[in-house]
């Protein structure tokens, strides 16, 4: 047993949270800004059944509390170089559209393994409006420090007469130096950016004619053009923890994207509560803006088959997502990569028991329950973490059966 295996098993109670709390708080850095046709069974939701006849005995107390699972992708395989990389995408799209799931989101990343199938969200958001119907198609996220606000209000124009009308983004300020290799200048003052561009956007969306400074100095109004279907745009605000982030999406009446490994239930809690204050004190109705919440998922009939099978996947995923950042768990002590692999395995333990839709039904209702005294109002599911496709296409039938468990009316999203 290494040093680092031995010091973890002695942990007591008051260091072993001590420890998931660092660790949160890398992972919470490291997601500042930032992932064929199926058979569908009958549902018998009053006698606790999921689809296909699995039983999930869920109690009654449940029949009250709903909330809505969109499909969220974001691999950390940005290197595979089969012929079907994106085929996993578009048949969860084809399934996400047929089977009442709200919406699908790919994100935008750049020079990276992790995330690099999902360089521009809208190009594959158009794909995906051609392949379905009723499915909203969102970007999850849009670094919009990065872009021209033109160009992002008329891409995602396009996008949105392509699918007729189904779009919606989140925007993230972005925080890898690398990235800004596409807009340098807006690196130290991003968030400033972000906000200012949001704006932008939305009166570009509306039809208003926005000055911009051309060639020469030149003040030039330009209006975009195809215009949209939709007449305002539905924004979300992708979060890492910061309590201001929360603030200001309910300043500006925008939805919230946020993932639950940033967050303790007693901060998403007080994060949630501070949203709702904040769109209230800004004239925005506080129940319509919208918390998505993003979640691994993998969905099985047996827990420690899920666990066993999801295990070498995830932890690959943990570990390559930590590899982005300085390889340090602890403050001030680097790791080797044995030390490493047992923190992360330490990690996935965790998370596996509480931080993700990772089990059978019932396991997952737990949690489920959980976030929508919360106040959680979407379930956004990261499907893509490294599992085979085959296996991920097969356990999208259970995840539908979870699904309408809990399903009522689509949630308004807030538009202003």
């Amino acid at each position: 047993m290494s040093e680092i295996k031995k010091k973890l098993a002695a942990l007591s109670p008051g260091q072993h949270n001590l420890l998931v709390s660092r660790f949160k708080e890398k992972m919470r850095a490291a997601s500042a800004g930032s992932t064929a046709v199926f058979p569908t069974g009958s549902t018998r939701r009053d006698e606790g059944y999921l689809s296909d006849g699995h039983m999930c005995p869920l109690p009654t107390e449940y029949s009250n509390n709903f909330i809505q699972f969109s499909l969220y992708f974001f691999s950390d395989d940005g290197r595979k170089e089969t012929s079907d990389k994106y085929r996993l995408l578009l048949e969860s799209a084809k399934f996400a559209d047929l089977n009442g799931f709200s919406a699908v989101w790919t994100p935008e990343r750049h020079f990276q393994d992790f995330g690099g199938l999902y360089p521009n969200p809208s190009v594959l958001s158009a794909a995906l409006a051609m392949i379905t119907e009723v499915v909203q198609i969102r970007a999850g996220s849009v670094a919009l420090p990065l872009h021209h606000p033109i160009r992002v209000a008329e891409e995602w124009s396009v996008v949105d007469n392509l699918s007729g009308g189904r779009v919606a983004v989140s925007f993230a300020s972005g925080w890898h130096p690398s990235d800004f290799i596409l807009s340098p200048d807006n690196y130290e003052r991003r968030k400033e950016v972000m906000y200012s561009n949001i704006e932008t956007i939305r009166r570009l969306w509306k039809g208003t004619a926005v000055k911009f400074t051309g060639v020469g100095g030149v003040e030039t109004e330009v209006r975009i053009l195809p215009r949209p279907v939709q007449p305002m745009l539905p924004i979300w605000l992708t979060s890492s923890g910061n309590a201001e982030t929360w603030v200001k999406a309910g300043e500006i009446g925008a939805n919230v994207l946020a993932a639950l490994i940033s967050y303790s239930s007693e901060e998403l809690a007080e994060r949630i509560a501070l949203y709702r204050e904040s769109r209230a004190r800004y004239g925005h109705p506080p129940e319509t803006g919208v918390v998505t919440l993003m979640l691994h998922t993998f969905i099985g009939e047996d827990n420690d088959a899920v666990k066993e099978k999801v295990r070498p996947a995830l932890s690959a995923y943990l570990l390559n997502h930590m590899k982005q950042y300085d390889q340090t768990l602890t403050r001030g002590v680097s790791l080797a990569e044995d030390d490493m692999n047992a923190m992360i395995s330490f990690a996935f333990e965790q998370y596996f028991a509480t931080g993700a839709l990772l089990g059978t039904p019932a396991k997952c209702a737990q949690l489920l329950d959980r976030l929508i005294k919360l106040g959680v109002d979407e379930i956004a599911c990261l499907v893509d973490f490294g599992l085979d496709t085959e296996s991920v296409l097969g356990g999208l039938e259970l995840l539908r059966g979870l699904k309408d468990a809990y399903s009522r009316k689509p949630i308004a999203a807030a538009l202003v």
